[in-house]
């Protein structure tokens, strides 16, 4: 296809003898006789360049040259002027004029006209096409971006080990507190590393030294001290690369934030020894379970019954538990599953009245098995012996000495007579070690005749953080 210009110039008979001219160079020449006329054939499209004369009628061309240049798209104006006056030249140049020739008596100027159209539109291709890849070189950048800050990349480095210079991404700098300008010129390593924990720091270096020293790939994790506060934790590695005799030359690799990952391997060997600490606590307990129990007068099989019973009440206190993290129960919901086993779920065996309270995980197992002691006694001596008892569970908060406080109270109505036992059993003892010992708890255990009672009174903060 031929190029088409347009030539803004006040002689006609001119115009065709470029048009003449440029013909065999296959290059189309439209005419405007003044700047309105060829603004506005600029305007329609398709011209490639533009010949613009210097003197035109009412104005010159620079006047002209500056609108053309005002458009959205210019196409390259060649500045065309018989002045031998080399500022015209240079102004034309200045106000954005691709190249301009000079107008000579034996017409040379038409083939210089013409190397310079085809000069100009060559300089323009390479423009537009320098342009668009630099778009694109953004466009990928961007994505790339996007990709590693998915990825939890922070970016990554270059290092020219001879200028000891590190180019780094914006997003790198910042994590390294480093000037996003200064990296993207290059900046020593010394300015990224002065923020590494100084406790990390000795670790860095050794990862450092062995690299240089032939082993080539770099790994390290290290924190980077933050300017607001706090520290990230970052995963670094890279790669040195060597010239032909095995010198260094570059250092290139990419950093990660880790701190998530840290955090989350933090919690985890936090819970590992928590699990360990309660394992242990659990086992305790267990191994108590059998002493007591089998401390006693009773027979083998007597002995496996209670065993096996108080390790299922403190199993289910374990499931409870479990419900809430392991961080709390509560003590309605351990009232009740008393209620269900040793009550048989028969309504009104069991009435339960208060608040809801919740307890902390060594609070749960304890009353867990202080009331299974009271539910088994009941079943097997107390009120629930008989089909006429009863027991009533209560509790309440109240405030004593501006601290809150648990009353609760287990009594036993309708049931045979009791008496005082001749000995401390195992659920004595329990009660005491469990609640009083260990909870600062005030319990009374009383054995009236018209049936056993146990009443607690503890501070509600002991019950909830034990």
């Amino acid at each position: 296809m031929a190029l088409r210009i347009l030539y803004i110039e006040d002689d006609p008979g001119l115009v065709r003898l470029v048009a003449r001219a440029l013909r065999a160079r296959d290059i189309a020449v439209e005419h405007a006789a003044d700047g309105r006329a060829g603004l506005a054939r600029i305007a329609e499209g398709g011209i490639d360049a533009v010949a613009l004369d210097h003197h035109l009628p009412e104005e010159t061309g620079l006047d002209i040259l500056a609108r053309i240049r005002a458009l959205p798209a210019p196409p390259p104006v060649i500045y065309v002027t018989g002045s031998e006056d080399l500022r015209i030249a240079v102004a034309a140049l200045k106000a954005g004029a691709a190249d301009y020739v000079l107008k000579d008596v034996a017409g040379h100027f038409r083939e210089l006209l013409g190397g310079a159209i085809e000069a100009a539109l060559a300089q323009e291709r390479l423009r537009r096409e320098k342009a668009e890849a630099e778009q694109r070189l953004a466009a990928s950048q961007e994505r790339l971006s996007l990709a590693l800050g998915a990825a939890g990349m922070i970016g990554t480095w270059d290092w020219d080990l001879a200028a000891d210079l590190v180019y780094a991404d914006a997003n790198f700098a910042r994590i390294y507190a480093v000037d996003p300008e200064a990296a993207a010129r290059g900046a020593p390593l010394a300015a990224y590393v002065r923020n590494v924990h100084p406790d990390d720091m000795p670790a860095f270096r050794a990862a450092l030294d062995r690299t240089f020293a032939g082993r080539d790939e770099f790994s390290a994790e290290y924190r980077l001290l933050q300017p607001e506060g706090g520290a990230r934790w970052i995963l670094a590695r890279g790669r040195l690369v060597r010239d032909a005799d095995g010198r260094p030359m570059r250092f290139a690799g990419a950093s990660v934030d880790i701190t998530d990952r840290k955090l989350a391997e933090e919690r985890q060997r936090l819970l590992m020894q928590e699990l360990a600490h309660r394992v242990k606590n659990t086992l305790t307990l267990v191994q108590a379970i059998c002493l007591q129990t089998l401390r006693g007068d009773a027979t083998l099989a007597e002995a496996r019954e209670a065993v096996t019973a108080r390790l299922l009440a403190l199993a289910q206190a374990h499931d409870l538990l479990l419900q809430g993290s392991w961080s709390e129960a509560s003590l309605r919901t351990l009232v009740e599953g008393t209620a269900r086993l040793h009550g048989h779920c028969e309504a009104g065996r069991f009435r339960v009245a208060g608040p809801d309270v919740t307890l902390g995980p060594k609070s749960a197992l304890s009353v867990a098995l202080v009331l299974h002691e009271l539910g088994t006694n009941a079943a097997k001596y107390g009120a629930l012996s008989t089909p006429e008892g009863h027991v009533a569970v209560s509790w309440e908060q109240a405030a004593e000495a501006e601290e809150a406080r648990l009353s609760f109270r287990w009594q036993e109505i309708g049931g045979p007579p009791v008496r005082a036992p001749s000995r401390r059993g195992f659920g004595s003892r329990l009660i005491e070690r469990s609640l009083a010992d260990g909870l600062g708890a005030r319990v009374r255990l009383a054995y009236p005749e018209t049936g056993v009672t146990l009443t607690l009174d503890a501070p509600l903060a002991a019950l909830r953080a034990c």
